[in-house]
Order: structure tokens, then C-alpha cells, then sequence
């Protein structure tokens, strides 16, 4: 017999919750008619969730260029996420509203979660979600995932009335009304394969994911803070097997339940991305990858290039914490998390989504994931977001990847160990950006920058501040002025305020003080 305990929080003028809920025993709800009355709610129809007056989260699209996400003004929006897999499934009430006011305390302003994970996946082992409750109707021992279960009523103190969608519903509005961008999967990808490409006893066939996706887009569609993500984690094609056309069915679901929604594909390790997949196909507004630290600059220049430019991140990559197969927790600390988000961005990614290996399954792996909320890698991940925050929004607008600055060796990103520089600029030669993963020095080719004297700026991504002569300040402060750019500028080197392992330096150059 599970508890739903009061949710109290600090937060409760923003999310439009009261300050406490009355406690009360939630049953765990059964199939059986006998006990409950459930309502089978055709997917033809249209069922929307609208956002209770909890917030006017920006819905976004893709910017001209098809380079970056934009607000509704045009604005580009950086987004920095966090992975949060069993969200929907494995936290009650109380649990989400502390895991989600963290992050956005933090400085995330993004969140990415599955709505249900079929059969023994990574994330769960049961359809049930925290309260009992399941997402579908059965015939059977099988699920019908065009059958959502929903009773009438929302009443969190009833434990009948409130569903597994209702628990969805206060999830998306809780992020909505914390400012939180949402990306929902419609399922882990267990529910299409295994791991390994097998699509046998998949729970979605092409019928079933269209449907359900449909009455997820039209459930969601008024709520601008969702942006939709297929995939879960499963390649489309890999070997023998080829289910293309049923992530193809639940996009066209999707899109057509949710046509302003921006829409996506997550794909696993060592198997065709998005943009191999689906970057001609127009429902794929933008690309997403996951892969190892050695692979991710290269699979990010390939999508740069791709014709028509569509814009791409780093979705999935190696968590803080990472302790599978051979890896050792104590080797992916918040060094490797910013090399991944430094690395990536500057190659010509549009934002970065951060992950903690203890985090994502809520505790289905044993883990007390609370006690990994405040870790290194989390803090110094959304310093990135102030970095990008601090760049004349013109120039940051145009900022575009350029190895060519670089004179002299670059280095290389492994694994656990960078010492790669990687450098960007705007597209209009006034602004670079430059990451030193080890603190390196580096020589950059300061004659292909305009202007006649550029300010230089060290930033510092484990913290935050701008140092100047062996002291950090919170605010942006040149370090160097009269440095020559444009014609004739010499080539010139610069070594960053310290070197090492976890000493990485981000150095910017720009024609006008302040940034």
C-alpha cells in the first residue's frame, strides 16, 4: 500500500498546486470491473490538456537558418537538458515536483522522459506506474496501447479517478509551469525492439504506434511547453531489422495531432542517427544523436553539413556516474559531462542534454537517486548555458563551427581523455569561441577575425566566473584588450590560466566590452 504524501513546496505560486495536499492511502487500481469503473477512451477522439493557468511556456521552431531552436520572436533559445527516462512511471507526486524544482533551480531548462517503457526494458519492469496504475487496456495478458485507460475525474485524493494519464498530465504541467521545456517519448523504445534490432513481441506495431500517437498529439497539443521525441533509444535499422516505418507511423501520429510540435529521433549507440535515417523526411525538425565521446564531433560535423540544414545536438551521451559493462563511476565525472557539452556545441550543436546514471531510473536500480540531484557535473553543466547567455545575442545567433583558427594541432577528444581545442565563430568573423578540454595552449589564426582590436575574455566552465589575473569575478570581465584581428594579425598563442585534467578553459573573443 503506497502513500501519496502532501507535496510541499517553495514553488507553489509557479506551478499552481496548492501548498499541500490532504494524505491519503492510494490503492493500487486492477483490471477488475467489479472494483473500479474505467472508461475507454477511443483514440479517434480528441482529447486536449490545456495548461490551467500555470505559466505561458514558449513553444518553439526551428530558426531560418536551420541551424537553432527560436521562440515565437525569433530568439534563439539554448536549451540544456537533463535525462529523466522512468519520470512518468517511477516517481509519485512528491518525488517529481523535488526532482523537477531542483533541476530548474540548477539552471536546466529542459527535461526529457518516456511516457511508458514496455516489457523488461533499462527503465522498469512492469507498465505500472508508482501508484499501480496502468497506461492501457489489456486483451489478455496483452496491453492494447490504442485502449488508453482513463477514468473520469483528476482528484488526486481519489485513487480511482486518478489515472496513469492523470499522473502524466500534473508531470507536464508542473515542468510547464516551472518554465521547463518538456521533450515526451511516447515509449521507451522497447516497446518497437531489443536491443539488439529483434522486433518480435513488440508492443507497437505500425496501427497501434499511429493511433497512439494521434491521442497523445491531440492530447498535448495546447500545452507549448512539449516537444516530441521517437526512437527511445533504438536504432531504426540495424542488421536484418528495419522499423522505419513504424517510428514513421508514430511521427505521422504525432504531426498530425500536434502539427506545431517540434519532433525528433533517438536512436542507440553504434547504430544509424536520425539524420542517416530521417533527415529527409519532413516530420524530423531537427536531429538528435547519442554516441561515445570519441564519435560525437564527428557525427555532429555530419549533420552540420546535410542538405537542408536542420539543427542537431547531442541528446544521449556518456552520464556522470557512468558504471556499465566495464566502466567505473569514479571514471565519468563532471570532466568528461563538459567535454561532451563543450565539445558538441562548439562543432554546431544547437543545445545539450545532460544525464546521471543514478537519476534516470528513479531507483529501479537499487540507487538512492536523490542523494545524486547536486553532483559536480550537474552544477558545472548549466554554466555552459551562462557562457552562451554572456555572447551578444547577434553573433551567438550566427555562431557557427571552425577548426581553421586553429593553427597547429588540434588534439584529440578520447573516450575519458581530451585535450581537443575546438573553436566557433560567428558567421560574420567578429566573435570566436574557443574550448580547451585539458587547458592546452593553443594558437589561433587571428588574421581570418574583422575588426580592428578585439577584447579576449577566460571563462571558467567548472565555475562560472571570468578570471583575470589569477581571480574570478561573476561577471564578464576582458582579461586582454588591443588584441589584432583582420588582415595582417599575427598568428598568436594562448595559454589558458591552468592545465590538466579537469582544468578545462573556454576562451572568448569579441570586439566590444561588456560581451
Amino acid at each position: 500500500m503506497l502513500l501519496r504524501a502532501p507535496v510541499e513546496t517553495g514553488f507553489a505560486h509557479l506551478c499552481a498546486i496548492p501548498a499541500h495536499f490532504e494524505l491519503r492511502t492510494v490503492k493500487f487500481k486492477m483490471m477488475l470491473q467489479s472494483n473500479l469503473v474505467r472508461l475507454l477512451v477511443p483514440l479517434a477522439l480528441s482529447v486536449t490538456v490545456s495548461s490551467q493557468g500555470i505559466g505561458e511556456p514558449v513553444p518553439l521552431r526551428v530558426s531560418p537558418s536551420g541551424r537553432s531552436l527560436v521562440d515565437g520572436e525569433g530568439r534563439r533559445v539554448f536549451l540544456i537538458g537533463d535525462t529523466a527516462w522512468s519520470l512518468a512511471f517511477r516517481t509519485t507526486r512528491e518525488d517529481a515536483a523535488f526532482y523537477l524544482q531542483t533541476r530548474k533551480a540548477q539552471g536546466f531548462n529542459t527535461v526529457t522522459f518516456a511516457l511508458v517503457a514496455p516489457g523488461k526494458s533499462e527503465l522498469t519492469d512492469t507498465l505500472r506506474n508508482v501508484y499501480g496504475d496502468e497506461p492501457f487496456a489489456s486483451d489478455g495478458d496483452r496491453p492494447d496501447p490504442t485502449r488508453p485507460l482513463v477514468t473520469e475525474g483528476a482528484d488526486p485524493g481519489d485513487a480511482v479517478a486518478y489515472d496513469y494519464w492523470d499522473h502524466v498530465d500534473h508531470i507536464v504541467d508542473l515542468a510547464g509551469g516551472l518554465g521547463l521545456h518538456v521533450i515526451l517519448l511516447p515509449t521507451w523504445g522497447s516497446g518497437v525492439s531489443a536491443y539488439n534490432g529483434s522486433g518480435a513481441n513488440a508492443l507497437f506495431d505500425e496501427a497501434g504506434a499511429y493511433t497512439y500517437a494521434r491521442w497523445l498529439g491531440e492530447r498535448y497539443r495546447d500545452q507549448p511547453q512539449v516537444m516530441w521525441m521517437v526512437g527511445g533509444d533504438r536504432a531504426a535499422t540495424l542488421g536484418e531489422h528495419d522499423h522505419r516505418s513504424v517510428f514513421r507511423a508514430f511521427a505521422r501520429g504525432l504531426k498530425e495531432g500536434a502539427p506545431r510540435a517540434l519532433l525528433s529521433f533517438h536512436s542507440r549507440k553504434g547504430a544509424p542517427q536520425s539524420g542517416a535515417s530521417f533527415h529527409d523526411e519532413t516530420w524530423l525538425d531537427f536531429n538528435s544523436l547519442q554516441a561515445w565521446p570519441e564519435r560525437q564531433i564527428g557525427l555532429v560535423t555530419s549533420d552540420w553539413i546535410r542538405e537542408p540544414a536542420k539543427p542537431t545536438w547531442l541528446f544521449e551521451g556518456r552520464y556522470e556516474g557512468y558504471w556499465r559493462a566495464n566502466n567505473k563511476a569514479e571514471d565519468w565525472g563532471e570532466w568528461q559531462v563538459r567535454q561532451q557539452a563543450y565539445q558538441t556545441v562548439l562543432s554546431g550543436a544547437f543545445g545539450h542534454v545532460y544525464g546521471h546514471e543514478r537519476i534516470f531510473g528513479f531507483g529501479f536500480d537499487g540507487a538512492k537517486w536523490r542523494e545524486f540531484m547536486d553532483t559536480p557535473g550537474a552544477r558545472s553543466t548549466t554554466h555552459l548555458v551562462k557562457a552562451m547567455s554572456a555572447l551578444d545575442p547577434t553573433r551567438a545567433f550566427e555562431l557557427e563551427p571552425d577548426q581553421s583558427l586553429i593553427d597547429g594541432e588540434a588534439g584529440e577528444a578520447s573516450r575519458i581523455v581530451s585535450d581537443r581545442i575546438t573553436a566557433a565563430r560567428s558567421s560574420r568573423r567578429g566573435l570566436a569561441v574557443i574550448y580547451s578540454a585539458s587547458g592546452k595552449p593553443f594558437r589561433l589564426r587571428l588574421d581570418s577575425l574583422k575588426g580592428e582590436a578585439l577584447f579576449g575574455w577566460w571563462y571558467n566552465p567548472r565555475t562560472g566566473g571570468w578570471h583575470v589575473d589569477g581571480a574570478e569575478f561573476a561577471e564578464a570581465r576582458p582579461f586582454a584588450r588591443g588584441l589584432p584581428s583582420g588582415a595582417g594579425a599575427p598568428v598568436s598563442t594562448f595559454t589558458p590560466p591552468t592545465e590538466g585534467a579537469n582544468k578545462d578553459w573556454l576562451l572568448i573573443l569579441g570586439p566590444n566590452e561588456p560581451l
